[in-house]
């Protein structure tokens, strides 16, 4: 794979007043944009192409592109702008004419340090989603692993301790996006999930992601690959 999507549309609401004037990948996490320091992994990951599904305040999303593309010689970058909110399996079916047949699909909020190269379509497998086993997963859903399948998909649970949550990285092959769907996680992940073609592999690595005030303040602490 040489393609790298990254999922940047969202209005970020969990974050109140903060993405009133700059949207949720571009808040400052260590001195840089967030999506800044997602670009460096992609680019130093191998990548050679970064598609940003936007929407929400995109025209701030393609002026930051626009110049963060500029540090990573032989690295393309392209938008795709929803003309409204068509959630995130919507984004990807608005930008179906841009993407690869197999391409690494990422959050635009989540940081997961690991190598995102070892992240494999297994035989069969549409779909491929790293999982973190994360000891305090009360306010996340989690994946039940058996071999290289997710058999189950849990929604959050307060009462719950440990268990493998999403990372918020994909390995995607083009032909798991179905017509009508518009969320991943609602809609696209539990079918492929039901029909066995739903894979899983479990990393270690930091992870954070920034979606509420207190996690963005936590992930000011985390130390970042250099570009």
């Amino acid at each position: 794979m040489k393609q790298c999507v990254i999922l940047a549309g969202g209005r970020g609401t969990r974050l109140g007043s903060l993405t009133d004037a700059l949207p949720k990948p571009l808040q400052p996490v260590a001195g840089r944009p967030f999506m800044a320091h997602l670009f460096a992994k992609a680019a130093n990951s191998g990548f050679t192409e970064l598609v940003l599904l936007a929407g929400y305040r995109a025209e701030a999303i393609e002026a930051f592109a626009q110049e963060e593309v500029r540090r990573f010689p032989g690295l393309t970058v392209s938008l795709s702008v929803e003309p409204e909110p068509l959630g995130t399996a919507g984004a990807l079916a608005h930008a179906s004419d841009r993407l690869d047949p197999r391409f690494l699909l990422v959050n635009g909020d989540t940081w997961f340090d690991f190598d995102w190269r070892a992240l494999r379509l297994g035989d069969g497998a549409m779909m491929a989603m790293a999982l973190r086993h994360e000891p305090h997963a009360d306010r996340y859903e989690t994946a039940q692993l058996t071999g290289d399948r997710i058999t189950a998909l849990e929604p959050r649970d307060p009462a719950r301790a440990g268990g493998l949550i999403n990372g918020g990285v994909y390995a995607v092959d083009r032909r798991a996006l179905a017509d009508g769907e518009s969320s991943l996680e609602q809609q696209t992940l539990p079918r492929l999930c039901r029909e066995g073609r739903l894979a899983g592999a479990r990393f270690d690595g930091a992870f954070i992601d920034i979606g509420v005030p207190e996690s963005l303040a936590a992930a000011q602490a985390l130390a970042f690959p250099e570009a």
